[in-house]
């Protein structure tokens, strides 16, 4: 953080940035107000296929229009529909936020959604929960992943419910995400991280639980000053439509008027080397029958070997393959003396060996695929080690309390 802080200071007094930055018209204004802005592509129909090959491997977002209109929950869930339906299961209880402007930190209770609905019109109360088991019967999978193997990737269905007036903090997402509005509206701020990467890698600060620091409502130019450099998609989500936000893709969400609302989170990578989808997937339809209640799906077993082999799966579907992309994946634009870097690279050299086990040069989906315990346990001793290379002898960084175990938040913010 402290390098962070000086680096701002430098781009200052280089250049008076700190003026201009000041005097931008976004300086001290909502997130996203003061643009250039791009236009979302939008669609009225996406069969499995062309989302995946379309959207989901380029990562670029879409706007969905009327995909949910025919989902049984998009008719049905008035209050009085979920009152009757959680007293089916009493002691069912959700989770609820009590700020509707978002903090990391803020206090959350739980409750069975009956009492929610008795006090969310007249308090700060936000429901943010996996969709109750006793209303997964009236949700359906939405039309991009129902064909072939594509229901495979479901991660979690978390069900946003308030009424209105929330926002959320600017944050970027773990997984892939499908957002589909049942009622009220949304107003989105995207920005693509793979084109704004070094501006967004400044505003998303805080690593664990990759949100940014910044006041949505009233955002410092003079703090984050590469802000100025982002293009952004600014749109409103209305009830029945959906939306695509591609895995890293930095977002800030509003919602206005009584709003309910479901994201899809998926999981590319649990696909890896089988996401070829067949013609009939070209022109598939929505099949109303594919309901979540139909369907066994959910986070995978917390296990840290299969995760860093899930991250190294997400990198080469990132387009990072060849060795000097890895390096410059874990040594980015850090500062290291001429010994430091030339032991870094040779090391981690090394490690790409371990990976690709042809020896020419490019990471195949089977070479990852292939991977075993053992070699991602010495894929890890090497990256400790080059850790331990770069941090040595330095207060750039705080080192980890302990780097024999090294976890995956901590892996993934070095990374």
């Amino acid at each position: 953080m402290l390098m962070n802080y000086l680096l701002i200071l430098l781009v200052c007094l280089v250049g008076n940035q700190c003026s201009e930055t000041a005097n931008h018209p976004g300086h001290l204004k909502p997130f996203g107000s003061s643009g250039p802005y791009l236009q979302i592509e939008t669609v009225n129909d996406l069969p499995t296929k062309i989302f995946f090959s379309n959207y989901v491997k380029p990562k670029r977002a879409v706007l969905m229009k009327n995909f949910v209109n025919q989902f049984p929950a998009f008719v049905k869930w008035n209050d009085q529909y979920l009152n009757d339906n959680s007293y089916t299961s009493p002691d069912y209880k959700v989770l609820l936020e009590t700020s509707k402007k978002e903090t990391r930190n803020q206090e959350t209770i739980s409750l069975p959604l009956h009492d929610f609905l008795l006090i969310y019109n007249t308090s700060q109360l936000y429901m943010v929960n996996e969709v109750p088991p006793y209303i997964k019967k009236d949700v359906v999978l939405p039309q991009p992943l129902q064909c072939a193997q594509a229901p495979s990737v479901l991660e979690e269905t978390i069900m946003w419910f308030s009424s209105g007036g929330t926002s959320s903090v600017t944050h970027t997402d773990d997984y892939e995400n499908i957002l589909c509005v049942f009622d009220g509206i949304k107003e989105l701020v995207l920005v693509d991280y793979f084109k704004h990467k070094k501006a967004a890698d400044m505003i998303i600060d805080q690593h664990k639980g990759a949100y940014s620091s910044m006041d949505v409502d009233k955002v410092d130019y003079e703090k984050f000053p590469l802000i100025k450099e982002l293009e952004y998609y600014r749109f409103n989500l209305s009830a029945g439509d959906c939306l695509y936000i591609p895995y890293k893709w930095v977002h800030q969400v509003r919602s206005y008027g009584r709003n309910l609302a479901i994201n899809f989170w998926f999981n590319y990578e649990r696909i890896f080397g089988n996401d070829e989808f067949g013609q009939e997937c070209s022109e598939n339809k929505l099949d109303l029958s594919k309901t979540l209640d139909t369907l066994t799906y959910g986070p995978v077993e917390d296990n840290f070997f299969y995760n860093f082999k899930i991250f190294i799966m997400r990198q080469v579907n990132l387009g990072n393959r060849k060795i000097d992309q890895w390096i410059s994946l874990v040594l980015g634009e850090k500062e290291l003396n001429d010994e430091k870097k030339e032991l870094s690279i040779e090391m981690l050299n090394e490690m790409f060996s371990l990976m690709d086990f042809d020896g020419n040069g490019l990471l195949s989906d089977d070479e990852v695929i292939d991977l075993n315990e053992n070699s991602i346990e010495h894929i890890l001793g090497i990256l400790n080690e080059v850790e331990s290379i770069i941090y040595e002898d330095s207060d750039q960084n705080e080192d980890p309390e302990d780097e024999d175990e090294l976890d995956e938040e901590n892996l993934r913010e070095e990374l």
